[in-house]
């Protein structure tokens, strides 16, 4: 770490503190390495950390670095933090959705054709479970396809969220999934519910854009699934 400048924190890990204050953070142990990510695990916890080079890939429990020391799995490490600010909120973010944006919203469920096709009979039966681990990609396509559906359906205020045990998949996807049951989002997707609020043209297209570079297929994954939280969204308005 002494070689990596921590340039800010995700807002998560101080509330209500709006700075990093110095706190030791618990023994993390190195769990996978990338070109601009190492994701770390909370030892006792098993939570999910990371280091980042790109603010893009912000998301809950995450420190920005200027670059990457480095690091080799199995090697264990701890994070102090002090004055560090914070530059990232994974919270859902205020605001209702614009209805403009509803019928662009509802193109995204033909993300699930190709080699995402596997998704659409368990999507259309609400057989939410059998998404779990199913499909390409390092975090399963399933699961980012429920991780949009859950923050969607959160930021919406559909009940009941459906029953999900993030222990039947990948340390890395089932962590993303819990986070999102508990309202939090990583940064790409967040922008684009930010960006769902907005009257401005270019806003969600241009958000939705930077989500479909994420990964093989997360991005797709996840637009189908908030488009799917949408549409049951507008269903219940017209219902009402």
């Amino acid at each position: 770490m002494n070689s990596m400048r921590i340039l800010s924190c995700s807002a998560d890990l101080f509330r209500p503190a709006q700075d990093c204050k110095g706190e030791l953070f618990p023994v993390l142990r190195v769990r996978e390495v990338y070109r601009r990510t190492v994701n770390l695990e909370e030892q006792g916890s098993g939570k999910r950390w990371s280091i980042v080079v790109s603010e893009e890939d912000f998301g809950p429990r995450t420190v920005l670095v200027d670059s990457l020391s480095p690091l080799e799995e199995g090697e264990t490490i701890t994070l102090l933090l002090e004055g560090v600010p914070a530059g990232y909120d994974p919270s859902l973010p205020a605001g209702k959705i614009n209805s403009r944006w509803i019928p662009l919203i509802s193109e995204w469920a033909d993300f699930l054709e190709g080699d995402l096709e596997l998704l659409a009979s368990p999507v259309r039966r609400r057989a939410f479970a059998e998404l779990l681990g199913l499909g390409p990609g390092s975090t399963p396509a399933g699961d980012d396809f429920l991780t949009g559906y859950v923050s969607g359906s959160l930021w919406f205020g559909l009940f009941p969220l459906p029953s999900l045990d993030p222990l039947h998949t990948s340390w890395l996807s089932g962590g993303i999934l819990k986070d999102a049951l508990n309202g939090l989002l990583w940064k790409r997707s967040r922008d684009v519910l930010a960006a769902s609020v907005s009257d401005k043209t270019s806003a969600l297209p241009e958000a939705a854009g930077r989500i479909l570079g994420w990964g093989h297929s997360s991005g797709r994954a996840w637009l189908a699934g908030f488009a799917s939280a949408v549409s049951e969204m507008a269903e219940q308005r017209k219902g009402g």
